[in-house]
């Protein structure tokens, strides 16, 4: 019994190591489309090891999550589901739709509210920039950025032509950006980005728990303290 236990915790330790010094291979895709028409498109793909995770939305359906395990599909989930919905203003009876539309909604889960919760109380800009500035976390080896626009007013094609060309001049060498201009007075745009990335997943898990940490007990002063001036009002 004791030897079983004894090369368990050594697995264990073993493994957090693994997770804290290697480094894992992270490639991402990103797509965007719109068009004069109105119609739009966005589908972006992450891939780590044998997992990926695609997410598509366009004009007119209903974005959604998938994951792949092995080219296996496991899951598809409607994003839907977590967003935050208004709440439709009275209507009266005479309007049945809202309430079988209301009725096709699905109520969020126990777990889906946490993890809604816990993410309503992070900046994730400030998450993505610290990420993004500690090179021991999270590493980028490249990036390739497609950009393809036109609008009716050619001054504004100018101008981010010359903005643009100006971005990739500072850019560091593994960060490229291809841009196609077009002049024919409509407004178009496409995107495309194609990003390979170094990760650590142990340090990664480290430096989340202890922003999440951070972030939460923020909130909870700043409540505090807007909730003593309330009352001292």
């Amino acid at each position: 019994m004791l030897l079983w236990f004894g090369i368990g915790a050594t697995l264990l330790a073993l493994l957090l190591v693994a997770l804290v010094r290697v480094p894992l291979s992270l490639s991402s895709n990103v797509q965007a489309k719109a068009d004069p028409s109105g119609a739009w498109a966005v589908a972006c793909g992450f891939g780590l090891g044998p997992i990926a995770l695609t997410m598509i939305a366009a004009a007119g359906v209903k974005p959604f999550l998938t994951c792949h395990v092995f080219g296996k599909q496991l899951a598809r989930l409607p994003l839907s589901r977590w967003a935050r919905r208004r709440r439709p203003p009275a209507a009266p009876a005479a309007r049945p739709e809202l309430q079988t539309e209301a009725q096709e909604v699905a109520p969020l889960s126990r777990f889906e509210r946490g993890v809604a919760g816990l993410f309503r109380s992070i900046d994730p800009f400030e998450a993505l920039l610290s990420l993004w500035q500690k090179e021991r976390i999270f590493q980028v080896r490249s990036l390739v950025l497609e950009v393809e626009y036109s609008f009716r007013d050619v001054a504004l094609t100018g101008r981010i032509l010359a903005a643009l060309y100006m971005l990739s001049g500072v850019l560091p060498e593994q960060c490229e950006i291809h841009q196609r201009p077009g002049w024919e007075s409509e407004d178009r745009v496409a995107f495309g980005a194609d990003g390979r990335f170094k990760i650590w997943p142990g340090r990664l898990l480290l430096d989340v728990a202890r922003f999440v940490l951070k972030q939460r007990s923020q909130a909870r002063r700043n409540a505090a303290l807007a909730k003593r001036a309330a009352q001292s009002t």
